[in-house]
């Protein structure tokens, strides 16, 4: 009961404030909130793998670039052929990007082409039983090929300058307002928090937390500890996806910045300031980060990142497990119950001089 209480109190407490934001701040400040809001979905999607399953991916941007991108050019080519397109001589869409003119089919391939592109990925990965530092490079190496993809294929990408221009989920031809895709973008993170929460408590949870700890004595039990990480790297590649999609209509434009080395790094560092392995942290760490890093641009334009960085290297030192991970450790130990003690209520052994 007591760790109901103290998870989802806060839980509820972030979602009464994100949920008030609206209410109080300007159409800038609401969109730059819907986009933090976004980066939770992608937080808890890395935590799935790196905070319970001990997989530290370093190029998770692939997936939210994937998912991004499929929207992104959805919306760009509704139209007809974009600018972008025609100054390469492209005079008609190529026949990979028709079926992107359908916006509910691009809703579709943005979440699905992500998870089989972590499904496949995944199989050669696990079943080579790679794992550790290795896997971790292998990553690195994906987010690092994304980006140049996204840069040198200019006239499919836009190159550099990404995508830009991108309305804010077209419904009936016309665009959503901010303030109700604020609300649809809050309501799908609640979601995913439902689903991940579930999930990770889940008898499959289990395992995945426990091949984590001791990878060797669950394969000893018999289980298949490679189609178990295929899965959860399937699912995190799906939330990413799907967190990918959602930030596209939030900020009108998509970039080779959002699926490369810079992207993948951030989300890293939101998870360990808020406590892998903990849901409620990765939504925490998140928003904490960008806000301040918000608040410190604002303030100190020059200055900020190395403020923030001392920030950092703070929560590091005196917050080994994360802030709310930290924090929920000690408040386990504080309250813990004490034992009491029970009277040994045994009955002496008779010696056997005196059974006889």
């Amino acid at each position: 009961m007591k760790k109901w209480v103290s998870g989802h109190a806060v839980s509820v407490l972030l979602l009464i404030y994100l949920a008030l934001t609206p209410m109080f701040s300007s159409a800038f400040g609401i969109e730059l909130m819907g986009k933090f809001v976004v980066f939770i979905i992608f937080a808890i999607a890395l935590d799935l793998v790196w905070g319970y399953a001990g997989l530290l991916s370093l190029g998770h941007a692939v997936f939210f670039g994937l998912g991004g991108y499929v929207l992104a050019l959805s919306y760009s080519i509704q139209d007809g052929v974009p600018g972008f397109m025609s100054r390469f001589d492209i005079q008609e869409i190529p026949g990979f990007l028709k079926p992107l003119q359908s916006i509910p089919a691009a809703l579709g391939i943005g979440v699905l082409l992500p998870a089989a592109v972590a499904g496949i990925v995944g199989y050669f990965i696990f079943k080579s039983r790679v794992s550790g530092v290795y896997f971790s490079l292998i990553t690195l190496a994906l987010a690092k090929l994304m980006e140049m993809i996204a840069i040198n294929n200019q006239k499919y990408t836009g190159g550099f300058n990404g995508l830009m221009g991108l309305p804010r989920f077209p419904i009936n031809g016309k665009p959503m307002d901010l303030v109700p895709y604020f609300y649809l973008v809050l309501f799908v993170t609640v979601l995913v928090y439902l689903f991940s929460y579930w999930l990770t408590r889940s008898h499959f949870g289990k395992i995945v937390k426990s091949i984590r700890e001791n990878e060797g004595r669950i394969s000893f039990f018999s289980y298949n500890v490679a189609n178990y990480k295929i899965f959860i790297y399937i699912v995190s590649g799906f939330l990413s996806g799907l967190a990918g999609m959602l930030y596209v209509p939030m900020v009108g434009f998509f970039s080779p910045q959002d699926v490369g080395l810079s992207m993948s790094t951030m989300i890293i560092v939101w998870l360990a300031i808020g406590g892998r392995g903990t849901i409620v942290g990765a939504a925490i760490g998140t928003l904490l980060i960008n806000v301040l890093s918000n608040k410190l641009s604002e303030q100190y334009p020059d200055q900020w990142q190395l403020f923030l960085g001392i920030v950092i290297i703070l929560v590091v030192l005196f917050f080994p497990n994360g802030i709310y991970g930290t924090l929920k450790d000690a408040a386990g130990r504080w309250f813990k119950p004490k034992e009491e003690v029970v009277p040994d209520t045994k009955v002496p052994a008779i010696p056997n001089q005196i059974r006889e």
